[in-house]
């Protein structure tokens, strides 16, 4: 997992989908290096039933399922060591920054199958078809959906966290102005 073959030129922009997804570890691994271990385990009751890590799994979790041909979204590492550990968290993202990084242009144009599920009353799985960089964007925006839930955490605990985080790339260019 993530192994490339290639790695861009320095003179050679990123794709944007992979500056999005490079915007989104940074973020995960400032506000990972300032948690304590209780911290990152702690969980925001009533207004949150899971906790930092438990949130961070789940984003990591979308990452690695972008990561392998055949995304399943279903696939998730429930009670793994990352959502205890921010350690672990930290070596995750710097392994995705490294994958991110191997990615050109025209693997965002990689065709891929992405399976779901889709019913919340019975197990339901469909395959549909998309590209790697629109499933970048998904993870890196399903990212931000958690960061906002985190930033609750964050806040319940007195923890400062950066004005950024938890927000949307549309909602900060609304901020700014920018048309």
């Amino acid at each position: 997992m993530f192994a490339t073959d290639a790695k861009p030129s320095l003179s050679v922009p990123l794709p944007v989908e992979v500056e999005g997804g490079l915007d989104v570890a940074a973020q995960a691994l400032e506000l990972l290096h300032q948690l304590s271990y209780e911290q990152y385990n702690f969980v925001a009751a009533p207004y949150l039933q899971s906790s930092i890590g438990q949130h961070m799994r789940h984003i990591l979790d979308l990452f690695h399922a972008a990561s392998v041909q055949g995304i399943n979204y279903d696939a998730r590492r429930r009670a793994h060591p990352v959502e205890t550990d921010r350690n672990v968290a930290i070596a995750e993202w710097q392994q995705i920054c490294g994958w991110l990084e191997g990615l050109t242009d025209t693997d965002m144009a990689d065709v891929v199958d992405v399976r779901h599920e889709v019913s919340l009353n019975r197990q339901v799985p469909a395959t549909s078809t998309s590209t790697l960089g629109r499933e970048l964007v998904f993870a890196s925006s399903h990212a931000v959906h958690h960061f906002a839930l985190v930033r609750v955490s964050l806040c319940a605990q007195d923890i400062p966290v950066a004005e950024t985080f938890g927000f949307a790339p549309a909602t900060l260019s609304h901020f700014r102005g920018d048309k």
